[in-house]
């Protein structure tokens, strides 16, 4: 059985590490900045780190077989991906198209007709490395940022089990074409700062306000 390091920070992050013990492995340590993953890997009895700027430093002399970035959205120093055999990133969004932070957003502000998840190994490009496993779904018509994201969750707990698999054979993944990569970055924003242009149709104007929709 393998040992592995997770970095994370939601709700999924919890739901893949007890899928991850419950398949025989072990988790050497876990560096969150959420009060709940934090407080759910105390329990479990876990080396818990805090998600900061000296975490990198901690974590020196740790080695283990895998490193999983579960709903993370900070970029990993070298020299904790050097900690691991294999490196491996959850991305909500489908990879090469929507690379960067926010995909289900520009998914919905783009009328897309569908949307995705990504899981892939962790290469020095951001959201480059080769595909493990990934997941197509449909955007309903009433879909909003938040209700997108929770699909995009359960597609991931639903297709981690693959990534488990794919981890222990060592699969190589499907290397991505990235000359069909687009990125949105943490500044990226919608035009005129979101305002509703009513000179659009009602499909647009919907689409702005339900991706935008995070609820309470």
């Amino acid at each position: 059985m393998s040992n592995a390091l997770i970095i994370g920070n939601q709700s999924l992050t919890i739901q893949c590490a007890e899928a991850l013990l419950a398949r025989g492995h072990s988790i050497a340590a876990l560096v969150t900045h959420n009060k709940d993953v934090r407080a759910w890997g105390q329990a479990k009895g876990l080396r818990v780190e805090a998600q900061d700027h000296g975490f990198a430093d901690r974590l020196s002399g740790l080695r283990v077989d895998w490193l999983l970035s579960i709903a993370n959205l900070n970029i990993i120093p070298q020299t904790v991906l050097s900690l691991a055999d294999q490196a491996v990133n959850f991305h909500d969004g489908p990879l090469p198209r929507y690379a960067g932070l926010n995909a289900p957003v520009w998914a919905i502000l783009n009328a897309e007709p569908q949307h995705g998840i990504t899981w892939h190994r962790m290469v020095a490009g951001v959201d480059e490395g080769a595909i493990l496993e990934q997941r197509v779904f449909d955007i309903a018509l009433n879909d909003t940022a938040l209700t997108l994201n929770t699909k995009c969750f359960e597609a991931a707990i639903n297709s981690f089990p693959a990534v488990m698999a794919a981890l222990e054979s060592n699969a190589p993944g499907i290397p991505q074409d990235l000359n069909k990569r687009s990125e949105y970055r943490r500044a990226d924003r919608p035009a005129a700062a979101a305002r509703l242009d009513f000179t659009l149709t009602a499909e647009q104007i919907a689409a702005m306000v339900r991706a935008l929709d995070h609820g309470s």
